[in-house]
């Protein structure tokens, strides 16, 4: 860990912080690795969290979109922040609490320290994932879309230093809010980095993760369906692991197409279990077209397990030697790679070379990369 002369105490405003998600588990186990060097993090949230350790200090916040509760807000972030060395902002809205905070101060005269965004993507909702969308959500004849724009937009103008979780947010935040940004690649919080899994036996395909519409399920069920027609195990299965509110919608699809006894349907699964489904399975699909990371794809090369990944998503950039890259819009693609994965042995040449990587992503390495920029711009 670096050395640091400035930090004792941040403030952290995560409006779900008591969500079990990858975001909300980085923040956790940050706040676990800076404890040990005796640096205080507290939490600014909507949600709160269960089961925290003691030292962990959660003020239930509200960090929601209500315009009648800003100015209490407001007020109140203010006054908190200020006794702070630092303030580090996650996730939208976020954002916006922080600029409503950074007014209310400059008005009465109050002094908040440094302020840092770790930007894990602009509001694909409000601004879309690429040119062609942004562009087009910039029209909206939405009076609530464009207001909430100005809202953040105007609470990210009062930020003073943003870090993004990779190069592609990098690019989005530039995008929109004319902003540079620092890369720091996110941690993976459940796995001993010293610890990578022997290579098994592969027995199905695997997708871990929220069930919801952007991730993209449909086109890898058609695809993993077309790609049964192509090979000799017509028994080959393709596990989901995870739920979400698209979930029975995707079991009324595999039910139309005849595919149940070929799509399994896990539920959620604990880590040992998601761990232990990586490791026996061909290839983790993760068939989302843009996202903004996937930590998921880096759990997997530690459970020696390849993946198969959009080649637009943030992740690509870390593993593209260590991955099967694939157009995610596009069925025939998707399937063709699911064979290639099937028919060819891959694991133990691609695993080989993803070991030298895998340093980049632990506990350790993120929560030291993030106090070192903020001790350096303090």
């Amino acid at each position: 860990m670096c050395n640091l002369k400035n930090i004792k105490k941040i403030a952290i405003l995560h409006p779900t912080f008591g969500y079990n998600g990858g975001a909300e588990n980085v923040i956790l186990a940050s706040i676990e690795s800076w404890h040990k060097i005796s640096i205080e993090a507290d939490i600014y949230t909507y949600r709160l969290r269960d089961n925290v350790p003691d030292y962990i200090k959660q003020f239930k916040t509200d960090i929601t979109l209500n315009p009648f509760l800003f100015n209490k807000a407001a007020k109140f972030l203010s006054n908190e922040l200020k006794n702070y060395d630092a303030v580090l902002i996650h996730n939208f809205p976020a954002t916006i609490f922080f600029g409503l905070a950074f007014n209310y101060a400059k008005k009465n005269n109050i002094k908040l320290p440094k302020s840092f965004w770790y930007c894990h993507e602009p509001s694909v909702r409000l601004y879309g994932y690429d040119d062609e969308s942004y562009k087009k959500l910039q029209k909206t004849w939405d009076i609530i879309a464009r207001y909430t724009m100005h809202l953040d937009r105007l609470g990210v103008s009062k930020i003073d230093y943003i870090m993004a979780n990779s190069i592609r947010t990098k690019e989005s935040i530039k995008r929109v809010y004319k902003r540079d940004a620092e890369v720091i690649y996110p941690c993976i919080t459940q796995i001993d980095s010293d610890n990578i899994m022997p290579i098994n036996n592969s027995e199905y395909f695997v997708y871990i993760g929220r069930i919801e519409k952007p991730k993209n399920l449909e086109k890898a069920i058609y695809a993993f369906k077309k790609s049964l027609e192509k090979i000799d195990n017509k028994n080959l299965q393709f596990i989901i692991a995870g739920k979400g509110r698209h979930e029975n919608n995707l079991k009324k699809l595999v039910h139309n197409i005849n595919m149940e006894n070929n799509i399994i349907f896990k539920g959620f699964v604990s880590e040992d279990e998601k761990h232990d489904l990586l490791n026996k399975s061909y290839a983790l699909i993760m068939p989302a077209v843009n996202e903004p990371f996937g930590l998921t794809v880096i759990e997997a090369l530690y459970s020696s397990c390849i993946s198969i990944i959009s080649n637009k998503s943030g992740v690509y950039e870390a593993v593209r030697d260590y991955s099967i890259s694939c157009d995610m819009n596009n069925i025939d693609d998707i399937a063709e790679k699911i064979i290639y994965v099937y028919k060819n042995n891959l694991k133990e040449n691609i695993l080989s070379k993803s070991k030298s990587i895998l340093k980049n992503f632990t506990v350790e390495t993120y929560s030291s990369e993030v106090l070192k920029y903020i001790e350096n711009n303090l």
